[in-house]
């Protein structure tokens, strides 16, 4: 048997399974009528109230390929999780060796049904929600934004793209897309502006209008295309899916105590006590096995259960924290009025980000009173550090995160700053100089920090009044 089109995604919405039975059964009816189903066209239906695991399987018989083709829809009901498994398979009937196509795009109506339970679904790959459609890159911002995406850690998917500027027509489309629907996603970067954004950020030349780029998840290299259709970009992208497919474990529904009693009173009418505890034991090593592989399940999500729920009291205790200041604030208006204090505060409270001592000293000999303001943009500082150190996104988009969570942000200072007063922003850093290039304005004053890329660890360096720059006389 030869797989030769899979697709699978997984939802912890478990309420979906009827939505997703229904969509099964409308693709059905639409492509096997119930009155024109034959013999030679068999369809096989596992549904039942009791049983976690729905299951369509339908066979075509194929005389050019000497096969039989199968269609197999698999929905299974886990403790954590809905599983969506599709698979296109060739399943040979004669012995001759015939010519077989390993790879098949879907045809159009499962190609429907893909796209409705990827809708249906809404899972997220990297904060993304997984989609049938093209990703727009036009302006540095969504380059960068697609580069970080790239670059994202948590990414299961694969991402194609291609820079369509200066094209006569683009190669991938947005049929591409559906039949890539849950299998990749499909970006378009528009203009040059994007593709310079992309290629800065992520450190190398990765797209080009010359070529299509596969950049796969989890560190592979990203692969170049220079086909002049998507034929091959296609195939080899359901090729890698086939391949990730994960082996099904269909097992029977248990059966209920009602059941067991039955069972048992007919085992006792039988002649052969040898045979009746042969088949008892035969049972017995079924649930063990199907107990020693739940026990493997288990242990593997309370491992992540007690990660996630470490995760989840840490930002409750940290919400909860921050959550009495600022009401303190409310009820005592004078309540760290002065940025002296309010850095004070911080200091103490704040255990995601570190305090160079120059950042103390100097809020200390600025005498502004906008402490709260201070406190209040270093509460999203330490909050995006606690992001970036837990590994939500990478290193070389936190500046990205600060622009988006941090008002009055800028991510370097100007060219005449760094050269004519670099003093003003360096400190010393284990062992070294370091510029405190990033900083965030607060009215009259400024927060620098320093974000270390060995470490993730972000240092405020200083916090005061406005450092000289090329406004300075």
């Amino acid at each position: 048997m030869i797989t030769t089109y899979g697709f699978s995604i997984a939802t912890p919405n478990k309420d979906l399974r009827q939505s997703a039975i229904d969509a099964v059964f409308r693709w059905l009816d639409d492509v096997h009528p119930h009155e024109r189903r034959t013999n030679s066209t068999p369809v096989n239906i596992r549904l039942s109230a009791n049983d976690p695991i729905f299951r369509v399987d339908v066979l075509e018989h194929d005389s050019q390929q000497g096969a039989a083709r199968g269609t197999t829809v698999t929905l299974i009901v886990s403790k954590d999780e809905l599983y969506f498994d599709l698979r296109r398979t060739l399943r040979p009937t004669k012995s001759a060796l015939l010519p077989r196509r390993s790879v098949e795009r879907p045809e159009p109506r499962l190609i429907k049904l893909v796209v409705e339970i990827v809708k249906l679904f809404k899972v997220r790959d990297a904060e993304k929600i997984i989609d049938a459609e093209i990703t727009i890159a036009n302006d540095q911002l969504s380059g960068q934004s697609l580069a970080a995406f790239a670059e994202a850690p948590s990414r299961r998917l694969p991402i194609v793209i291609e820079v369509i500027v200066g094209k006569p027509a683009a190669i991938t489309s947005s049929e591409t897309a559906k039949q890539l629907a849950g299998i990749a996603h499909l970006a378009h970067v528009t203009s040059h502006v994007a593709d310079e954004a992309f290629n800065n950020l992520y450190g190398a030349k990765a797209i080009g209008s010359s070529w299509i780029t596969i950049v796969w998840p989890r560190g592979a290299a990203p692969e170049k295309l220079h086909q002049q259709d998507d034929e091959q970009l296609v195939n080899q992208l359901i090729a890698a899916s086939v391949g990730s497919l994960a082996t099904l474990n269909l097992m029977a529904p248990r059966k209920t105590k009602l059941e067991k009693i039955s069972t048992q009173i007919i085992k006792s009418d039988e002649p052969s006590k040898k045979s009746n505890l042969e088949h008892e034991n035969t049972e017995l090593n079924l649930t063990i096995k199907e107990l020693l592989e739940e026990n493997v399940s288990l242990l593997e999500n309370a491992t992540l259960t007690d990660m996630l729920s470490a995760q989840k009291a840490e930002e409750r205790d940290r919400a909860y924290s921050q959550l009495a200041t600022f009401l303190m604030m409310e009820d005592d208006k004078s309540y760290l009025d002065r940025v002296s204090d309010a850095v004070a505060f911080a200091q103490k409270n704040l255990s995601n980000i570190l305090f160079h001592p120059r950042a103390i000293s100097s809020a200390n000999e600025s005498h502004l009173m906008n402490g709260r303001r201070i406190y209040s943009n270093l509460v999203e500082l330490n909050n995006l550090a606690a992001r970036l150190q837990r590994g939500d996104f990478a290193p070389n988009v936190f500046n990205i995160y600060c622009n988006q969570q941090l008002s009055n942000f800028a991510a370097s200072i100007s060219d005449e700053a760094e050269h004519r007063y670099a003093q003003d922003y360096a400190i010393d850093w284990k062992g070294g100089n370091v510029l405190a290039k990033p900083h965030i304005r607060c009215g009259d004053a400024r927060i620098h920090f320093y974000h270390d890329t060995q470490t993730n660890e972000i240092v405020v360096a200083y916090i005061g009044r406005h450092l000289r720059d090329k406004s300075t006389n």
